[in-house]
């Protein structure tokens, strides 16, 4: 059997336990990091697809309520088609521009304008999307440009 000795001739015992355990300490240290990390970046995630799922589902909604109104209006200037007796008291009735507003969140709105149309023949439109879009008021927007960073007084 073969001993390791050192130069005076002492058997020499080593204990390599310590390097393990400082090894399998930083390990876990690790994983508790990149979970912990894990944890918080899945709970931004989280919060920031409910924002837009809500949003979507009010942008949706407005649509919507514009579809149902533009139904309305065609069925409106449809009675109004059918009632004139030429192109321009149907245009007396029917006004030379509609504007309609529909909220989607605090400070957005989806404002859809429309212009009527006199159909020539059977099957033309009785009205024309001039505006379909999405207006923001950026004077009631408040913009959080802070970063959430710990500040330690001394």
């Amino acid at each position: 059997m073969r001993t390791n000795q050192n130069n005076t001739g002492n058997t020499l015992f080593g204990n390599h336990a310590g390097i393990s355990s400082i090894l399998l300490i930083f390990t876990v240290l690790c994983l508790v990091s990149f979970a912990t990390l894990s944890i918080v970046s899945a709970n931004a995630d989280y919060t920031l697809t409910q924002k837009v799922a809500t949003r979507t589902q009010n942008y949706y909604r407005a649509c919507n309520n514009a579809s149902t109104a533009l139904a309305k209006l065609d069925q409106e200037l449809t009675n109004i088609y059918n009632t004139s007796s030429d192109a321009s008291e149907y245009y007396a009735l029917a006004g030379e521009e509609i504007t309609y507003t529909f909220d989607i969140e605090n400070a957005q709105w989806l404002q859809v304008t429309v212009v009527p149309l006199y159909p020539e023949k059977p099957g033309d439109t009785f009205y024309k999307i001039t505006t379909y879009k999405i207006c923001t008021d950026m004077e009631s927007m408040e913009y959080n440009e802070s970063l959430p960073v710990p500040t330690f007084e001394n």
